[in-house]
């Protein structure tokens, strides 16, 4: 394992390299108008903690799943770099747990990366607030003070064809927790690994 500093150095070092190779490639990036984003997505429930899964060895637990439908609107962008947008969703669980839950949360989405005119990438992450319609299981199993509300927040891969820019896969950590007791009981909280496409227009 790397020391935490030259993980961060190695961070800083591939982030400034693919701004600076970005930047060649960017007048062969059409600007696209999309200011709206429809996702529709599906996840397993992983039995670790966030801390735990960004190791790399994470355990998928069986029964639980969720179906979501997401809509984003984009707030600002900065020419084809980055932007920023606002998110709602609709999640339904279903097997183990079977409640509806709703989302909302602010994204800042990097678009611009060195290969796009190959495959178009973007990488996003958003933070807000979740609301479950009743208490979920696997939460109070973990603490019996769980309770509905809970701090929301993802991490997000998307691809798509140059050729197709309306169309994306995505890839997208969906995450509920107290932030370490701050909203909610201190130890609930899930994490699902889920994949889908997102519709831009």
């Amino acid at each position: 394992m790397l020391p935490l500093k030259l993980r961060y150095s190695f961070l800083i070092l591939l982030f400034s390299a693919s701004i600076s190779l970005a930047g060649d490639f960017e007048k062969a990036i059409p600007p696209e108008n999309f200011k709206w984003g429809l996702s529709l997505y599906g996840g397993l429930l992983f039995q670790d903690s966030l801390d735990e899964i960004t190791k790399g060895t994470p355990r998928i637990r069986e029964h639980s799943y969720i179906l979501v439908t997401a809509l984003a609107r984009e707030l600002w962008r900065f020419r084809d770099w980055f932007g920023f947008e606002l998110e709602g969703q609709v999640v339904r669980h279903f097997d183990e747990m079977n409640h509806w839950e709703f989302n909302g949360l602010l994204a800042a989405r990097w678009r611009l990366f060195p290969w796009d005119k190959y495959l178009d990438t973007s990488f996003a992450i958003g933070d807000g607030i979740s609301y479950a319609t009743e208490v979920p299981e696997i939460e109070e199993k973990k603490d019996e003070d769980a309770g509905r509300w809970l701090n929301y927040l993802m991490f997000e891969l998307t691809f798509g064809l140059p050729q197709t820019p309306k169309w994306d896969v995505l890839f997208r950590i969906h995450h509920r927790s107290s932030v370490r007791g701050n909203i909610g009981a201190r130890d609930a909280g899930s994490n699902f690994f889920c994949t889908g496409t997102r519709y831009n227009f």
